[in-house]
């Protein structure tokens, strides 16, 4: 009846000291009772089936303790395919998050970040095209501690979209966040912020640094379409997002309602931010694009949503969302008792482990130079009179000699024959330069065969197929 008596309070929430008294004795008891059974089985040598079924038991209140274990936050990775970055992530080569940096893939990055936060319940979401590449990474590659779940998109939607695709599992506040995020913020700043100020949610803006130049034609081609100006405002004195709108969806002139003025009077306008893809949601709001057909995009329509929603009371009432969030169970404090991610016990987690800058397994000529700023993979060969400055070279990669490599990106399996330049380019997997090639600013894609003395600037250099 103790048992019983402790179950019901539990359900119904009730903080009362004498049963918390109760339910210490009881476990006290229990855990007696069950050490001296255990101990007189093992005095006694007995092999029963009475010492199978304690051991039985204590398995079966384990894997219980396991499935109730509270999951503070869930996390969602986005895995598309990364269409523009062509040639890069074209079907020879690797959809965007495996694409190598550092000569790690770039969703490595993302679910290390997750690992070091805590956070174990994370949800991998791809495209069909990337389905077997990522799948086989995850399951067999993949050598964090994290074992995501991976759901495939079979068809082309939004950010939002997919979200209400799979909102069935989504059982807590959730994160959201890109598969090519690679940053080195403290994970616990971020998630701590958000549990202090206990916000609808929590985004991360950051202003980019000045290229140093190279790494393919893209970043030169002044063809290239840039993404329209984003106008973000900022209440700095509180560390809100109050604003934010893109050129293209603006008039000739830059207007601000007087709704948002009257309540936020001092805001910063920037047009250098850019957003990080970065979100931190409460429950709740999964339900609101469930609701919201119209909800394509997270960063295009959710977001500026719910910033409108700070200073038009009209859209809480017309949107339901003061209706969801009244219902909105709020799981902090009993996650936080469980949470990893939120005791300080876990500091170590927050150390990274660094790989050394050349691979033991990495076959250096003596009389070649790689310098102290470039990385080189496993069973990668270099050969005599070669110098590698500002560059990460793949595994199984073979280069032969007099090779000048400086600011570029070798993938895997390359082969770079004798008297080979190359300058701030980027080498998909399997490619091959053929001998006294010279290549400044260019991309060469999977498989691709550049031929002797080819000399080009600026270049995709790609295998066209039909599309049938």
């Amino acid at each position: 009846s103790y048992l019983y008596d402790i179950d019901k309070l539990q359900e119904n929430r009730v903080k009362s000291s004498k049963f918390r008294y109760i339910k210490m004795e009881y476990a006290l008891f229990n855990w007696k009772l069950e050490n001296f059974l255990n101990a007189s089985l093992r005095l006694s040598g007995f092999k029963d089936p009475r010492e199978q079924m304690l051991l039985f038991d204590a398995d079966k209140k384990q894997s219980k303790q396991k499935q109730g274990r509270y999951s503070e936050f869930q996390a969602i990775v986005l895995a598309g395919y990364g269409h523009r970055l062509y040639p890069l992530s074209e079907d020879n080569n690797l959809p965007k998050a495996l694409i190598p940096i550092a000569n790690k893939p770039m969703i490595f990055y993302a679910l290390d970040w997750l690992e070091r936060a805590g956070i174990f319940d994370v949800l991998v979401i791809t495209e069909a095209t990337g389905e077997h590449k990522i799948g086989h990474y995850l399951k067999n590659d993949y050598e964090g501690k994290l074992k995501p779940n991976m759901e495939v998109v079979r068809e082309d939607v939004g950010t939002a979209d997919v979200l209400r695709i799979f909102s069935e599992k989504i059982k807590s506040d959730f994160i959201v966040m890109s598969c090519d995020l690679v940053f080195d913020l403290v994970p616990h700043r971020l998630l701590d912020y958000h549990r202090t100020h206990d916000p609808t949610f929590t985004t991360l803006y950051f202003e980019p640094n000045k290229s140093e130049g190279g790494g393919g034609s893209s970043g030169s081609n002044k063809d290239d379409k840039e993404d329209p100006k984003q106008f973000v405002g900022v209440d700095t004195n509180r560390s809100r997002i109050v604003y934010v709108a893109s050129s293209a969806d603006l008039e000739e002139e830059f207007s601000l309602r007087m709704s948002l003025l009257w309540k936020f009077p001092c805001i910063d306008i920037h047009t250098t931010l850019q957003d990080a893809h970065l979100y931190i949601f409460k429950r709740w709001v999964i339900d609101l694009i469930v609701q919201r057909k119209a909800i394509s995009s997270v960063r295009e329509h959710l977001v500026p949503l719910l910033i409108k929603c700070q200073y038009q009371k009209k859209l809480l009432d017309s949107e339901g969302i003061n209706k969801l969030a009244a219902t909105y169970e709020n799981f902090q404090k009993t996650a936080l008792k469980y949470s990893a991610s939120g005791d300080d016990k876990n500091s170590p987690m927050t150390k990274i482990h660094v790989d050394p800058r050349v691979s033991p397994s990495a076959e250096i000529n003596s009389k070649a130079q790689v310098g102290s700023d470039s990385l080189v993979g496993d069973d990668t060969k270099i050969d005599e009179r070669t110098s590698i400055k500002r560059s990460t070279i793949g595994t199984h990669c073979i280069i032969g000699k007099n090779v000048k490599i400086s600011n570029s990106i070798l993938m895997d399996n390359v082969v770079i024959e004798d008297n080979v330049k190359l300058d701030g380019c980027v080498i998909c997997n399997g490619a091959k330069i053929m001998e006294k090639s010279q290549l400044k600013d260019c991309e060469v894609g999977g498989g691709y065969v550049v031929v002797s003395e080819t000399q080009a600037k600026n270049e995709q250099l790609v295998e066209f197929r039909d599309m049938d």
